[in-house]
């Protein structure tokens, strides 16, 4: 017995609800059937149904949908010849609703809208599958049915954002699954605005900052899924970090290579207004905004090398507000804005993600790479071997808008290597046709960062050879700078003059054998290049 005492009663027994919930599907005091049938033939027979008939109970039905209430009063109001016409079987009198769907795969998602009338329970195993409920109940007109599903979905993407901060390459996120579902989302749906509003919030937090996606394989590759409002939830929203407005313009280009025959015009102009024009650094304007402008006036805006929709008109007054004094920045911002101009809506830089400490990116030389280029060197010739990152796959470092390699440099007969850091256009700017996919002006970029290799010395390994680059130390895109003797071979043989002895051969040949110090878990060369946190 239930104990009432201090206790308001519940609105609905309990042993009822549970009762009606088993009812779903079950002859048990059914005394009407649902047929599932094909849209455009619901009065053709069975010819065209959809799945067995569901057994049904107008208790739960009536007050549950609106849909089935219709259908039931007018079934009451049909002469009974006609209802064993509709019943399609002589002598059947219980009423027979019929359903129309627009194809056999919709039935599965019907049959638990159906479902929920009975258990207030949404039972779906995906947030897809949580979408088609959804939309079967709106189209059932199911009481309660869409809140339900938007609070599925409001749970899962809650409880998914907790598992995933704990691992390291999580499954795809519920958020990713949501943005994937976008042709199931309802048009205008109250509860499911609530859905959308948390659901980018955990977007940003998912892939956290412009650092973070471009040098993280797994979600770049998330990234490039993404549908365009998805991209454009990450771009419009304050919370998403970055080294500089450059990453954001390096970001909108790697998913736009990806994506630009699935976007129309209108969406790209979209997209690319919601990159800050007036936070970009010299370098990115001078290295890649100029050369887009250039692109989308020879082009225009239906080819894919045109994607970034601004005039040079548009790019010089970039190029004017990098170097005009803070009053004429203030008004020509606000004059922009004032007209719609894209780009020119904020005053602030983003949200900065390298941590006081660094953002450290170890980096490798495989003994392969570096044996192929020392082999068949003559006296004086130079080879250059670039390292891999090891950082969930990507072999460059995205930072600043562009990519940096780490190469190094080792000429025939010298005594030690050169240790450099090289700046690179992108490979998703260099579209077919853009000025970026063929060779670039050598202009000066910068980096705030440091360049390490590890040696071993003393049977212990460390850090030497440490280079700090800033905005001081510019380095020319495409050349690179660093240190000639940043890497000292062994004096025995330098860079592969000697013949080799047996303990060189066994131990891999005589061009690696100057290079033992710097072997290190099984690589020829391995350091850490640091991303640091800009200079104010």
């Amino acid at each position: 017995m239930l104990e009432r005492s201090g206790m308001a009663p519940p609105a609905v027994n309990p042993w009822v609800a549970e009762a009606l919930s088993h009812l779903f599907g079950s002859e048990e005091g059914a005394d009407c059937d649902i047929q599932f049938c094909l849209e455009g033939s619901e009065e053709a027979g069975r010819g065209a149904a959809l799945g067995p008939l569901l057994p049904a109970h107008p208790l739960v039905l009536r007050p549950a949908c609106e849909r089935f209430r219709a259908q039931l009063d007018r079934w009451e109001d049909t002469p009974p010849a006609s209802k064993r016409a509709k019943s399609g079987e002589e002598g059947v009198g219980r009423p027979l609703l019929r359903v129309p769907l627009g194809s056999e795969a919709e039935l599965p998602a019907a049959r638990l809208a159906v479902r929920f009338a009975y258990t207030g329970q949404v039972h779906a195993s995906s947030v897809r599958e949580a979408l088609e409920v959804l939309r079967a109940g709106d189209y059932l007109a199911i009481e309660g049915c869409a809140a339900a599903c938007s609070q599925w979905l409001a749970d899962r993407l809650a409880a998914t954002g907790a598992a995933e901060a704990d691992a390291a390459e999580p499954p795809e996120p519920a958020v990713l699954q949501l943005y994937a579902c976008e042709d199931l989302w309802p048009a205008a749906n109250p509860s499911f605005g609530a859905v959308l509003s948390a659901a980018k919030a955990q977007l940003v937090q998912h892939f956290g900052s412009t650092l973070t996606t471009l040098n993280t394989l797994f979600l770049r590759q998330q990234l490039l899924a993404l549908p365009a409002t998805g991209l454009e939830a990450l771009l419009e929203s304050d919370d998403l970090g970055t080294d500089s407005e450059d990453g954001v313009l390096t970001l909108l280009a790697t998913w736009m290579r990806a994506n630009w025959a699935r976007t129309y015009a209108a969406t790209r102009k979209r997209l690319c207004g919601l990159v800050q024009l007036t936070q970009l650094s010299p370098q990115a304007v001078s290295c890649l905004l100029l050369p887009l402008a250039a692109d989308f006036e020879a082009k225009g805006p239906e080819e894919e090398a045109g994607w970034f929709p601004m005039t040079a008109t548009d790019a010089q007054l970039v190029v004017s507000h990098l170097s005009a004094p803070e009053l004429w920045q203030q008004q020509t911002r606000e004059e922009q804005a004032s007209a719609g101009a894209p780009g020119w809506h904020s005053s602030s830089p983003r949200k900065q993600c390298v941590p006081e400490a660094g953002l450290p990116f170890p980096w490798s030389l495989s003994k392969e790479e570096l044996r192929a280029k020392l082999e068949g060197l003559q006296p004086g010739q130079k080879a250059q071997a670039f390292a891999d990152v090891m950082n969930g796959g990507t072999t460059p470092v995205f930072a600043r808008g562009l990519v940096w390699r780490v190469r190094v440099d080792c000429t025939h007969g010298k005594a030690a290597a050169g240790l450099y850091l090289s700046p690179q256009i992108p490979a998703a700017y260099t579209v077919p046709g853009s000025r970026l996919a063929g060779p670039v002006p050598k202009l000066p970029t910068f980096i705030d960062a440091r360049l390490s290799v590890n040696r071993l010395q003393g049977g212990a390994v460390s850090a030497v050879s440490i280079t700090t680059y800033n905005r001081e130390n510019y380095i020319r895109l495409g050349v690179g700078r660093g240190v000639a003797t940043a890497l000292p071979l062994s004096p025995q043989q330098p860079a592969a003059l000697a013949a080799p002895s047996p303990v060189a051969a066994a131990a891999g040949g005589d061009d690696l054998a100057p290079w033992a110090e710097y072997a290190h878990e099984g690589s020829a060369v391995t350091g850490t290049l640091t991303l640091l946190l800009p200079e104010p």
